[in-house]
């Protein structure tokens, strides 16, 4: 598993991959001019300042740089090589290099572990290279860094250097380095890590996060290396604290997910899992490149956004009425207007229109002239407290009746105490856009969706994640002590209850005895080798009792017809035992023991579970329970350990917690209990790496004082 820690991290490093002193290139082409794809010659075309070289072996120099047959032969070592060779020579052009001095390295070659396993070869061979010099790489498979800033781009793409307004993109694909520093509005440094050989997310987010000149961070992540998911999340919450950071994250899909392995030799991982991470993370997902866009653009041109209520002042009913419904998705609120707006408003509408929120100006305007009425109406409702963001659907027609483009200039350039974004119509709508854009006061988006989309990034970034309240991770009391990260062996916490099968246990016996030493409540339970011996462990318990298969990993026993309820007497339990014991020993899976309970009729069933993620580590999922956990998929994952306010939070995520909040006048459920065996599950699968997968399900949640109690415990050990 590949680790890594950003204990490592050198800022100075860093800062080279992107603003180097000296720079060579190893396997510079001949080639110069149109469709060459030369990095030299983009390097002088995009401003470069430092020294150059090249090493090719037929020249001595190109476009004016002086060219060497090797590396070693080179007057100087240079800050950087950038790499572009055939992938067989690659393990000895970075041994020539290394030896000469050189520590980094941009590896812009393809076909190695991402191709076939020859190139996993060949990367095994040159990664041992570096680390036997401490070298550090990005790459392979990469455009490198663009430091626009700076005036440096290793870039085999000739990119037009336009000024930069301060976002920054770290991607993996050379797409969004390649075309013209797009689509990512105002780009000032962009690096693509390509196949993450050596340096990846973490460090490369550091550092952009610790660059004052850069104000937004972009990702575009197909997936994160296994075992350096926390790594990340530590990271991005430090840079979150202090500017946003936004990721469009791809290869959700089955299909895009075996496509990213075979692309950049990255595990796309858990979709659900990685959602877990952004939000403990504070990092804002995105839907789509056009979201990237449109957000980047946000963050750039508008003023914080301090809550979630959105005027909309509209040259249609029409448009407002489709600005209404895109708050609704995107979890803004229409703001209720204060008296002295709404004093204000009705002095300019006729008596016969209420004013309202969508305002729609138009009914305002008969008889007057347009943009003004418009203009009136946006100076009461931005002056409005109620008010946290602006969007205004307008016309730039060339009809001057109807035309408000001289006042959007105007908007742009006299308010910004709170973000304005307009949805302009008309042939110079492109036009104005430009000129307000320029003032970096005001967006324009081509839809209204867009632009109420924009200021719900705002929203998401202002409200909740510069705003949140960190709570104190503690430890809850009564917990074991925490193992030492060299201990518990895979059997040492969880002592089957019959033999393994798989690699896994039933988890019922076992599993019990270790949620009890977390101080997780459980349903009273006994084992019993026979149908008789169940039935006295069921007189001790108490009549009525429930009755299941318990050893082998029988993973649905209701579907086995291993499962009994309700059983009242000793005869039913021995009969019920009995044909327990000959279903299950028909399919052949080893020896067959069986589990009383006392029986638990009342309370609302849940499920709290944990998978090991390759990338994140342990989780925690809580979903409705029972036995339609698998087909209503109601469920919500984070990162484990959780604290009592993140676990109420994972509650709150889920459809169904409105009935355990007392829907339809129902009792409500002991949320305190719920929350505290949330808290404590979590620390188990944290202290525990041995476990895999572990369910608890169902856990049955009783009314408000009654607490709560796991029924079900399956654990498998991987």
């Amino acid at each position: 598993m590949h680790q890594i820690s950003t204990a490592s991290y050198d800022p100075i490093v860093m800062e080279r991959f992107f603003n180097p002193s000296s720079v060579v290139v190893v396997g510079v082409s001949r080639m110069t001019g149109e469709g060459s794809f030369n990095i030299l010659e983009n390097l002088i075309a995009f401003g470069y300042r430092g020294r150059l070289y090249g090493v090719n072996p037929k020249a001595t120099e190109i476009l004016g740089v002086p060219c060497f047959p090797r590396a070693q032969d080179l007057p100087e070592v240079p800050d950087l090589a950038v790499i572009t060779v055939p992938r067989e020579i690659v393990p000895q052009v970075i041994r020539d290099c290394c030896e000469k001095g050189i520590r980094l390295f941009i590896l812009v070659t393809q076909g190695l572990a991402e191709a076939d396993e020859r190139g996993v070869v060949l990367q095994a061979e040159f990664m041992a290279e570096l680390r036997r010099h401490g070298a550090r790489l990005i790459g392979p498979n990469t455009l490198g860094t663009v430091n626009v800033f700076d005036s440096f781009s290793s870039s085999f793409m000739p990119i037009t250097r336009k000024e930069p307004l301060g976002s920054a993109i770290i991607c993996q694909t050379g797409l969004f380095l390649a075309t013209d520093l797009g689509p990512t509005t105002g780009l000032g440094k962009g690096v693509d890590v390509g196949n993450q050989a050596d340096i990846g997310f973490p460090e490369c987010l550091r550092h952009l996060g610790d660059d004052p000149r850069v104000e937004v961070v972009a990702l575009h992540m197909e997936g994160l290396r296994p075992g350096e998911g926390r790594e990340f999340v530590r990271v991005a919450r430090e840079v979150t604290a202090r500017k946003p950071v936004l990721v469009y994250k791809t290869a959700r899909s089955v299909v895009g997910a075996e496509a990213a392995g075979s692309h950049s030799g990255s595990l796309a991982g858990s979709d659900v899992v990685y959602q877990a991470a952004f939000d403990e993370a504070g990092v804002i997902r995105l839907a789509d490149v056009d979201d990237l866009d449109d957000s980047v653009k946000a963050f750039l041109h508008l003023p914080p956004m301090r809550g979630r209520r959105v005027a909309v002042i509209s040259a249609s009913g029409g448009g407002g009425i489709m600005a209404a419904d895109a708050c609704e998705d995107y979890g803004l609120e229409l703001a209720r207007f204060s008296p002295e707006t709404m004093k204000g408003l009705r002095e300019l509408y006729p008596s016969w229109m209420e004013p309202g929120n969508p305002l729609d100006v138009w009914p305002a305007s008969i008889g007057k002239l347009y943009p003004p009425v418009f203009q009136a109406c946006f100076e009461l409702v931005a002056s409005d407290p109620n008010v946290d963001g602006i969007l205004c659907i307008g016309g730039a027609f060339t009809l001057a009746g109807l035309d408000v483009g001289d006042f959007v200039v105007l908007a742009a350039e006299t308010r910004r105490d709170k973000p304005i974004v307009w949805w302009l119509q008309g042939r110079k709508a492109a036009s104005i856009a430009a000129r307000v854009e320029a003032s970096r006061k005001c967006a324009v988006y081509p839809s209204a969706d867009r632009a109420v989309r924009a200021l719900a990034r705002l929203a998401r970034y202002h409200v909740d994640v510069k705003g949140r309240n960190e709570e104190p991770l503690l430890r809850p009391e009564g917990l074991p002590p925490a193992p030492e990260a060299a201990a518990s062996p895979a059997t040492s916490a969880v002592d089957p209850a019959g033999p393994a099968v798989g690699g896994g246990v039933d988890g019922a016996a076992a599993g019990f005895r270790l949620l009890e030493s977390y101080g997780i409540p459980v349903a009273r339970w006994a084992t019993a080798a026979t149908p008789e011996e169940a039935a006295t462990a069921a007189g001790r318990l108490g009549f009525p009792v429930v009755l299941k298969a318990a050893g082998p990993p029988a993973l649905h026993k209701t579907e086995l017809g291993a499962v009994r309820l309700g059983l009242g007497t000793p005869e039913a339990v021995v009969e019920a035992g009995r044909d327990i014991v000959t279903r299950v020993g028909h399919l052949g899976l080893g020896g067959v023991g069986l589990l009383v309970q006392e029986y638990l009729p009342d309370g609302h069933e849940v499920i709290v579970g944990s998978r090991r993620d390759p990338h994140f580590g342990p989780t925690v999922l809580f979903g409705l329970g029972g036995i339609f956990t698998e087909v209503l998929k109601d469920v919500a994952v984070a990162l484990a350990p959780v604290g009592p306010a993140q676990a109420g939070v994972l509650v709150r995520k889920t459809r169904g917690h409105a009935v355990l909040e007392g829907a339809r006048g129902r009792e409500p459920a002991d949320l305190e209990a719920l929350v505290d065996l949330i808290v404590r599950f979590s620390w188990l699968v944290t202290d525990h790496p041995e476990i895999a997968e572990i369910d608890l399900n169902p856990v049955k949640v009783f009314a408000a004082g009654r607490g709560c109690a796991a029924v079900d415990a399956r654990v498998l050990l991987g």
